[in-house]
């Protein structure tokens, strides 16, 4: 046999392996998911089996997206462990091939896997979200989906915030109504002010620019102003997290959006995390790699099956949380963006790649 033809079969049994792996990962996120869609949408708007079977498609890949490190764990492991098995591993090793060489097209079809879900699948799960969020609009109705609540204060003044909708590329909080309230000596929250505007926008850190402005207040007579500016204590990523968007912005789009921010004068680190966090998925997914080859190569004949789903699932596990703690801290500013983005990765691999060296050359 060839090199070229081993490196093909090699190539295969991985490719059917992640293929195994990626169908009972999806299946699980997907029936997990389609009870949650009937029991929080399907009851109450009355939607058939297969409505609610396509909102949970349109969610899945997003839903995977997070897991295909785990993915590439388990499908790498169990690939390798059917050729231990079947001893295909030992002939190779007996043909003089070590475990760096019959390892080289897991290392390129897993580093191609990572390529390919950054710049493609990862554009297509985002719009499918959009899609998912455009389906539970028509559903539920824009009321019920649109409408806006955020809320923001200080040990002396409180201020609550209803729209009917938002664009966060623009910024921006369609028909608006802020209400200002204060806290007097007893702790009693006083209504002070009502603003009804036609918009509201952050146009500069740290201001809402609201435009066709109604402004009430108790004993006074209603006041128009075409702009008003009121001081506030959100950002576009708070604007993010308390409105509920689901939709990130795809990998081909990112830069553009940090740019955006950036000259609107806003942070943008958490978009840059997630562009640097998609640079690195490649990294990841070989690191994975190099961890499931040195796990698997503990394996005898006959047995350790058990013993290799609870390894794997420890080291999965391990990598995550200390990858959720990278990103936390790379959020918060308490890492730069580029430690928090590469360091699990290229630990994991640096650990995988001696773990298996000592294996093989002792």
């Amino acid at each position: 046999m060839s090199r070229a033809t081993l490196s093909r079969y090699i190539a295969g049994r991985i490719l059917r392996g992640i293929g195994i792996a990626f169908l009972i990962v999806t299946t699980i996120i997907a029936l997990i998911d389609y009870v949650e869609e009937s029991r929080n949408i399907g009851i109450d708007e009355d939607l058939s089996m297969v409505q609610v079977l396509m909102l949970t498609a349109l969610k899945v890949p997003k839903l995977i997206e997070q897991t295909i490190p785990f993915v590439i764990l388990f499908g790498v492991m169990g690939a390798l462990a059917g050729m231990n098995k079947r001893s295909e591993l030992t002939v190779m090793r007996a043909a003089g091939l070590s475990a760096w060489r019959f390892l080289r097209p897991a290392v390129i079809v897993t580093g191609i896997i990572g390529v390919v879900w950054a710049i493609a699948i990862n554009p297509l799960s985002s719009r499918m979200m959009g899609m998912y969020d455009a389906r539970t609009t028509e559903i539920l109705g824009t009321e019920a989906v649109d409408d806006i609540w955020l809320r923001e204060g200080s040990n002396d003044a409180q201020r609550v915030i209803q729209a009917r909708g938002l664009d966060l590329l623009e910024k921006r909080l369609d028909q608006p109504v802020f209400i200002e309230m204060a806290i007097d000596n007893d702790g009693a929250i006083v209504f002070e002010r009502r603003y009804d505007a036609q918009t509201a926008r952050l146009v500069t850190p740290g201001f809402w620019t609201l435009t066709t402005v109604v402004e009430n207040a108790p004993g006074e007579e209603p006041r128009r102003s075409d702009v008003i500016t009121l001081p506030t204590t959100i950002d576009v990523e708070e604007l993010r997290e308390q409105s509920g968007a689901r939709v990130d912005p795809p990998f081909w789009a990112i830069r553009k959006e940090i740019e955006a921010n950036e000259t609107a004068g806003f942070s943008a680190r958490k978009l840059r995390l997630q562009f640097h966090k998609l640079l690195a998925l490649p990294i990841s997914l070989i690191a994975m790699t190099f961890i499931a080859a040195g796990v698997s190569m503990h394996l005898v004949r006959g047995g350790g099956t058990l013993r290799l789903l609870i390894m794997g699932a420890v080291l999965g596990f391990g990598v995550f949380f200390a990858d959720s703690v990278m990103t936390a801290f790379g959020e918060a500013a308490i890492l730069p963006v580029i430690l928090a983005a590469w360091t699990v990765p290229i630990l994991v691999l640096l650990l995988g790649i001696t773990h298996l060296a000592r294996i093989e050359d002792g």
